[in-house]
């Protein structure tokens, strides 16, 4: 027998749980862009201040919190002025050859998540995105 000796590589990178990947990034900045400009600058905002990212293992709905001392605390100026929870905007997309449609949700006057019927992991290996349309909630 062989003995393995030294550290072993993973096979796959571990997903940070303290940033946003390129697609959610990708995905919250345009919705950003799709917002009147008060409300686009708060969102700006709010996505400097994420630190922990929820990601279950389906992928299918990531949550984003702020948080300060082993709590969530989003800074009160940069809270929108709805503090229910609503759809902030729906997002036509591409990743590679798949269709998605996208929702970005608000929570306690920030952003919470976004969320797909098709998990995003499978979605954000099938190809580059490409962000075909963004419908703002009314």
């Amino acid at each position: 027998m062989v003995a393995l000796t030294g550290s072993l590589q993973p096979i796959v990178a571990p997903t940070p749980t303290d940033q946003l990947l390129p697609f959610e990034k990708a995905l919250l900045q345009a919705t950003a862009s799709a917002l009147p400009p008060a409300e686009a600058l708060l969102l700006a905002k709010q996505l400097d201040c994420i630190n922990n990212i929820r990601r279950p293992s389906d992928w299918k709905r990531i949550e984003f919190q702020c948080k300060r001392w082993f709590q969530v605390r989003w800074p009160a100026p940069l809270l929108f002025a709805r503090t229910d929870t609503f759809r902030v905007a729906t997002i036509a997309c591409q990743f590679g050859a798949k269709d998605a449609l996208v929702d970005v949700w608000a929570e306690g006057g920030h952003v919470s998540a976004l969320e797909s019927s098709m998990g995003f992991s499978g979605l954000s290996i099938s190809g580059p995105l490409n962000i075909v349309a963004v419908h703002p909630a009314a």
